[in-house]
């Protein structure tokens, strides 16, 4: 039912966009080429690029490769891009500026801008050429204000002319610009542009519900790029945004590199409240019950953590959009950001996947179990479940139930954010009971999203049987309820 709601809404938004502005060149699911940013100071894994390129389709990597700083009326790089460039695929340079400089924008020469870029771009394009890379140009990415863009076309025509032959010239663009008749003359001096269609209106208190992209804002911003007739990426959102609220409201932090299951999985965080947006968003937010740390983010009793999270859903009806209003200018869809195994704050390569192939998201919960050599009288028994599907679970529902022998259940060691039930299976139906009395065990996860493991060790009186019964139950992003149950081979572990 929520895929054709969704579906439902996204046809009714593009009906209404062609009446007023005539039917776009609609793109065939897979036909759209692939992109990712790759946003880190450290160059992405060799395997990391390799998955993109085999599993999304990967053409064009847009790396970040440093940042300019502002200091003493000087320009100068910072954060320069650590390791080897990859090769294998199309690159392109991006550069970004610290928050020094952005402030001085409206002080500093477009010429002298101009003149730094290309300097450290020509720097880093030859280091690049020795690591056998495939570099295609430069990109800026910097967030000059719509008042400013007029000086924003003069850096970029400056910098055009410094520009080795062949080399593209591109930036990325705010969704705030799309209203500005001065974009125009920015574009002229560019190849092609990538606007993000997210992130447009960023709550600086905790009042307002806004999600990071909406079928309605992703389709409005999209047919704004259609109509300035240039080239363009439609920029996509695949990771999660953390906001940090104040007990009295206001916007105390901003970050997108938080592991949304650490947040849910913290002692010291209250759910108060989660919803999911009409994209298939989901947005939960969490209170602080005390002075704490989560994740390296300092936060006070009554802060409010908001966390806005991505899904398979969300980034699928994104690309459907594009490929709907987007028309003939459209390059691809570049998502940010590249997945990494050391990401957990963005999509996997498989959500990715997934979502621009126009798939629903589906799950999967593997389930295994270790029996580690008998220490004394204790039977050691490690159970590892890894979410390997692309659906997104509801906070709270994934739950996994382990027959084990009457009265063998002797204790646990969980990870953090793992509660644990002891149960009597009878012929009426499982009821709470004593550990001594136990059939079943009940493990239950705040948060297991796609490609994250868990590790629980469960300590018995008695070794168990050769295999054993396992039951997983959990909700979705799409409000579809996943139920798995197998008879699992217990592996032994031999003693050395």
């Amino acid at each position: 039912m929520a895929r054709v709601a969704y579906a439902f809404f996204i046809f009714t938004i593009v009906s209404l966009v062609s009446i007023f502005h005539g039917q776009p060149r609609v793109w065939a699911v897979g036909e759209v080429p692939v992109a990712f940013w790759a946003w880190r100071t450290q160059s992405p894994g060799e395997s990391d690029i390799r998955a993109a390129i085999e599993k999304a389709h990967a053409q064009v990597v847009f790396l970040r490769a440093g940042q300019i700083d502002y200091e003493d009326g000087k320009l100068r790089r910072v954060r320069p891009l650590a390791g080897k460039f990859p090769t294998g695929i199309k690159l392109h340079l991006v550069y970004n500026t610290t928050g020094a400089t952005l402030e001085q924008l409206e002080s500093i020469a477009p010429q002298t801008l101009a003149i730094e870029f290309a300097r450290i771009y020509l720097e880093d394009s030859e280091r690049a050429r020795r690591d056998g890379a495939d570099v295609r140009g430069l990109q800026l990415d910097i967030d000059f204000p719509t008042r400013l863009l007029s000086r924003y076309a003069q850096a970029l025509s400056a910098l055009r002319k410094d520009l080795q032959p062949g080399a593209d010239l591109s930036i990325t663009g705010l969704p705030t610009w799309m209203e500005s008749q001065t974009l125009i003359d920015a574009l002229k001096h560019v190849d092609f542009w990538v606007p993000q269609f997210y992130g447009d209106e960023i709550p600086t208190n905790s009042s307002p519900i806004i999600p990071i992209a909406s079928p309605k804002s992703i389709s409005y911003f999209v047919n704004k790029a259609r109509q300035l007739d240039k080239p363009f990426y439609a920029g996509l959102a695949a990771y999660s945004v953390a906001l940090l609220y104040s007990s009295s409201g206001s916007l105390v932090s901003l970050r997108g590199d938080m592991n949304p299951a650490v947040v849910a999985s913290d002692p010291n965080l209250e759910l108060i409240d989660q919803r999911s947006f009409d994209s298939a968003e989901l947005r939960y937010a969490f209170r602080a019950k005390a002075d704490g740390v989560t994740d390296s983010l300092n936060m006070r009793a009554g802060d409010v953590l908001v966390i806005d999270l991505p899904t398979t859903e969300s980034l699928r009806i994104a690309a459907q959009i594009t490929r709907e209003l987007a028309g003939k200018k459209l390059l691809g869809i570049c998502v940010f950001r590249l997945p990494s195994l050391n990401d957990p704050a963005s999509l996997t390569v498989e959500q990715v996947r997934a979502a621009l192939a126009d798939q629903d998201s589906h799950a999967a919960v593997y389930v295994r179990l270790k029996s580690k050599p008998q220490i004394s009288v204790v039977h050691t028994v490690i159970l590892e479940w890894k979410n390997c599907g692309t659906a997104t679970p509801i906070v709270g529902s994934l739950k996994v139930d382990v027959i084990v022998p009457a009265g063998s259940f002797g204790g646990v060691t969980p990870q953090p954010g793992v509660s644990i039930q002891p149960l009597c299976k009878t012929e009426t139906g499982l009821q709470p009971c004593s550990e001594r009395r136990a059939n079943l065990i009940r493990l239950t996860t705040q948060f297991l999203p796609p490609g994250q493991t868990l590790t629980t060790t469960l300590l018995l009186n008695r070794e168990l049987p050769e295999t054993t019964q396992v039951s997983v139950v959990m909700q979705t992003e799409s409000e579809q309820t996943y139920s798995n149950q197998n008879e699992i081979r217990i592996e032994r572990e031999l003693s050395k």
